[in-house]
């Protein structure tokens, strides 16, 4: 595909996404969600013309235009080459008026449009902005499914900054074309014959460090492997495509993902070699107590070994509370709870409505959630734990640091590691604003700073420290 799905990604009521369709053609929409055996309405506009497409595991099954439905009206939609699309959940169609492969017909309406612009006709068409040229990013995909490769590949193709260079079967061939294709990063399986993500990763990180993104079906038994893929160097992970979910917003949540990933100085990585904990190192909790300190860190794409280095780093005596957020999906976080209580001197607990904010205390949540700070007798608790988007549709880590503020004022410190989420900076001003702190690892240090950059840029940030000094910079602001 030779355009960029701009869109804001919006989930809509019903399921769907919406999104605008800019120097684009639909063959790779179709393509993609025929090839991930989706079940899915895309709705095509263009101009005062609507055209609907019925995908049904897999197939092409049905489409109507105006008056016409059928064969006719996939050919008269997919003569649009812009405009506005929708996917909606599809109900069973009843009575298909498709019955063709959906290869034959991709083939055949690219032919009817090569011979549409030769004969010199014009088409309908919304007015766009041409594309600029970029550097595309250069992805290998390493999977031993055949079919989800070609998935993978169609769905990152559909991106206009994206060019899969070379697809392996596994780690091995990945290792063989890795050194003739040079990609800029490289999307990883796990399990896979021959040689296994693990070990090709090693061999990466010693050989030829290049940012991977892990992509894995996160069932429960996968999490420690993950999460000894990320102690290994892996700088994201996310979930393969799910056929029974919306393909579209997969795709663009895989995109954004890719974009970020690509960005990690992935030769500042260095293995984490973590302090031995005996029963005394642990802190003691008391629930009744009321902390008098809020630390909150928040880390992203590429902030793992960070993470873990702050929350291993913690005081064994303090009078602070620690949320820990991260860009993760939510089912992740109690197995990553548990690693980390095992290592931290804090106790380290998924984070819940109505836990208390006692000292000696650590929360795991993740920066999807609207999180709410309420007080409660003497004390405060964490109050809504909601998925999603809240505060009138602003971002919802400024809702939860403007309340972090307001009630903890200069004794909140915000931790941003590689990859933070920032949001739109107004909480970010104002724990500023309220005497707090802000503190981030040097930029010319960290694996990834292009989140912290323009909250330095923008002088929110009071110091900058270096990572190499993790446990005293954190015992100095926690204890």
């Amino acid at each position: 595909m030779t355009g960029r799905l701009k869109s804001r990604a919006q989930a809509q009521s019903a399921g769907g996404f919406a999104g605008t369709l800019r120097n684009i053609e639909l063959t790779d929409i179709i393509q993609m969600c025929c090839l991930a055996g989706a079940s899915i309405c895309v709705r095509v506009r263009q101009g005062r013309h609507q055209g609907t497409l019925f995908i049904q595991d897999g197939d092409l099954v049905h489409a109507a235009c105006e008056s016409a439905t059928g064969v006719e009206a996939f050919f008269t939609v997919m003569g649009w080459k812009s405009g506005q699309f929708e996917t909606l959940d599809a109900p069973p169609v009843a009575h298909p008026t498709i019955k063709e492969p959906y290869q034959f017909l991709l083939m055949e309406a690219a032919l009817r449009a090569d011979d549409k612009r030769a004969r010199g006709k014009v088409e309908l068409s919304v007015e766009t902005a041409a594309a600029p040229d970029v550097q595309k990013i250069r992805v290998l995909i390493v999977d031993d499914s055949a079919i989800m490769s070609k998935i993978l590949t169609s769905m990152l193709a559909a991106d206009a900054g994206i060019e899969v260079v070379g697809n392996a079967g596994n780690g091995e061939e990945a290792l063989d074309l890795m050194k003739q294709l040079s990609p800029d990063l490289i999307t990883m399986d796990v399990n896979m014959p021959v040689m296994d993500g693990s070990t090709a990763l090693k061999h990466i990180m010693i050989e030829s460090p290049c940012p991977v993104l892990i992509m894995s079906n996160l069932a429960s038994s996968s999490y420690a492997t993950i999460l000894s893929f990320l102690n290994l160097g892996a700088v994201d992970f996310m979930s393969k495509p799910v056929k029974n979910r919306n393909i579209i917003q997969q795709q663009q949540r895989m995109v954004d993902r890719v974009h970020m990933a690509v960005k990690a100085k992935i030769k500042r990585f260095q293995r984490l070699r973590l302090p031995r904990l005996s029963a005394d190192d642990f802190a003691p909790v008391d629930e009744a107590a009321s902390s008098d300190k809020l630390v909150i860190t928040i880390s992203g794409v590429g902030g793992y070994l960070e993470m873990v280095s702050t929350l291993t780093a913690l005081p064994k005596k303090t009078r602070a509370t620690v949320l820990s957020l991260q860009s993760i999906p939510p089912q992740f976080a109690a197995t990553l709870t548990e690693y980390l209580n095992a290592r931290s001197p804090f106790q380290v607990q998924p984070l819940a409505h109505g836990a208390p904010l006692c000292p000696g205390r650590c929360y795991v949540g993740t920066t999807g959630h609207a999180i709410d700070i309420q007080r409660q007798g003497g004390g405060w608790i964490f109050g809504d734990v909601k998925s999603g988007y809240a505060d009138g549709g602003q971002y919802t880590l400024d809702g939860l640091l403007g309340r972090a503020a307001g009630q903890f004022r200069d004794k909140v410190v915000v931790f941003l590691l590689s990859g933070a989420e920032v949001g739109a900076m107004t909480g970010l001003r104002g724990i500023i604003a309220a005497g707090g702190h802000i503190v981030a690892p040097q930029l010319e240090k960290c694996i990834m700073p292009a989140t912290i950059v323009p909250v330095v840029e923008n002088n929110l940030v009071t110091e900058l420290f270096d990572p190499a000094d993790f446990r005293g910079v954190v015992g100095r602001y926690c204890s």
